[in-house]
């Protein structure tokens, strides 16, 4: 940015440890204190006139009389951009992160969730894991399963563990034979197939299989159409949204009630984040950026996952401003690498 000139070395260090110690106390950040905790070979009338400077600059803040300074969100953007330094994750970190995410899953989105909980445990913030739009999938299985003469479950098995089923009613009664020919015919023609390949042409092929009614079959390829919309769907997963409670610049109930508001409305969240879908780049929106009200005192931290550019979701973490940023961003990394190889484990060659 144009501003990144206007600070010398002097003042970059005073304005890291200013942000710094705020992260970490929550508390405003004195001239003393700095000089007292930070060698950086200055008396405190000189880092108070630098502060004076920075104040004036708009990278800091003093919220009332007589009190030490605090960041703006002006002063955070410089921090993430220039002064922040790369968190290395303590061993115990990295042993509760391998050890949480070593447990083999065998569905996509169990893996997802699990993710969210492991970054919402290890960085004490609220976790969102935005899914991938799974386009293209090998179907695995279909199996269908009588419930009662006229009624048949669809069960759709696609790569990576995803099942999803439809329950049909109809009006002809299918014997045990009639549905064990059925199952044979649809394993034969749909195992196999990728989901944007059910077409017309597939549903006169089944049919000619079996001598059954077309409207069976057009309902059973129906609903198998159904089971692979709920595929490809775009799920978000969220974690530690009462985290936000742990932190004191939401003592506030009326505060901390907007903010648990606004993180349970899934849609308005998943919106926020789907932009990084495709950025592998750290994407950091802070404080004022956000164009949500209720979110002016959050910052909200977003990358992408996924195969080699394929089926990209995006992961990420929303706190108070005042965020542990080095930390989260190490612990995404991390995390998001771990998750990159049990996708390749779960989808192999798959498109």
């Amino acid at each position: 940015m144009v501003w990144d000139h206007e600070l010398n070395e002097r003042k970059r260090a005073i304005l890291k440890s200013i942000i710094d110690d705020y992260i970490e106390s929550a508390q405003p950040v004195g001239s003393r204190t700095i000089a007292r905790k930070h060698e950086l070979g200055l008396g405190s009338a000189t880092i108070r006139n630098e502060m004076a400077d920075l104040e004036e600059l708009g990278y800091i803040t003093q919220p009332h009389t007589s009190a030490g300074r605090i960041p703006s969100d002006k002063g955070y953007r410089f921090y993430v951009e220039n002064l922040m330094q790369e968190h290395k994750l303590a061993q115990e970190e990295i042993n509760r992160i391998r050890k949480a995410m070593d447990e083999r899953i065998e569905e996509i989105n169990k893996l997802f969730r699990k993710a969210s909980v492991i970054i919402s445990r290890i960085t004490g913030y609220t976790s969102v894991v935005l899914s991938p739009q799974l386009s293209r999938k090998r179907i695995k299985a279909v199996q269908l399963i009588k419930i009662d003469d006229r009624s048949i479950l669809v069960v759709v098995a696609a790569a990576g563990g995803i099942v999803r089923h439809k329950l049909i009613h109809h009006n002809h009664v299918i014997d045990d034979a009639q549905l064990a020919k059925l199952n044979r015919a649809a394993s034969m023609i749909l195992e196999g197939q990728t989901t944007d390949r059910l077409t017309v042409p597939l549903a006169v092929e089944l049919q000619r299989e079996i001598n059954m009614p077309a409207e069976i079959i057009l309902e059973i390829l129906d609903s198998v159409d159904e089971c692979i919309g709920k595929i490809e769907t775009t799920d978000v997963y969220l974690e530690g949204i009462t985290n936000i409670l742990n932190y004191p610049e939401f003592r506030d109930l009326l505060k901390a009630r907007e903010v648990l508001e606004i993180l349970n409305e899934e849609e308005i969240i998943t919106d926020l984040v789907k932009s990084s879908a495709r950025r592998h780049q750290f994407d950091f929106r802070i404080g004022s950026e956000n164009q949500i009200d209720e979110m002016k005192d959050l910052s909200i931290i977003t990358t992408a996952y996924g195969r080699e550019g394929k089926d990209a979701g995006a992961i990420g973490v929303i706190g108070p401003t005042r965020m542990a940023y080095s930390k989260v961003v190490s612990s995404i990394k991390y995390i998001r690498e771990l998750l990159n190889k049990e996708m390749i484990r779960l989808f192999g060659d798959d498109p």
